[in-house]
């Protein structure tokens, strides 16, 4: 039994997105819930299982754009270029961006800055105190 509900996270994907209109880190993000499980894959990209769930059956209303940063971070190895620490996954970049400001440490400081203080990589708009 535990096998179909297994299976359901591709099959629900491609039922929901068209076989041909899937994007493939759809299809990788099903196969990981397949694999291991939704909640585990949710917790590997920092969402909750409803997100999961909503993303393979073609129904989330949230920015998708950020979800498929996180599951090409997380299970696809798209890297990128940090200014601060080097090539790091896609889905860590993500992270950083998301921490509030912390004095704890040099990295932290400089991370918080660069992340809106101009980045490429940045899904956050430029701050005046990141100068």
């Amino acid at each position: 039994m535990s096998t179909s509900n297994k299976t359901a996270f591709v099959a629900n994907a491609i039922s929901s997105w068209g076989e041909g209109d899937i994007p493939e880190w759809v299809v990788v993000l099903a196969q990981e819930a397949e694999r291991s499980s939704a909640t585990a894959v949710a917790q590997r990209i920092g969402y909750s299982v409803a997100v999961v769930s909503a993303v393979i059956r073609a129904n989330y209303a949230g920015d998708l754009s950020k979800v498929e940063a996180k599951v090409r971070g997380a299970f696809m190895g798209e890297t990128v270029d940090c200014p601060v620490v080097g090539e790091i996954a896609r889905d860590r970049c993500l992270d950083e961006q998301a921490r509030p400001f912390s004095a704890s440490s040099s990295m932290r400081t400089a991370l918080y800055r660069a992340c809106r203080g101009g980045c490429p990589h940045s899904r956050l708009k430029e701050t005046a105190d990141a100068a």
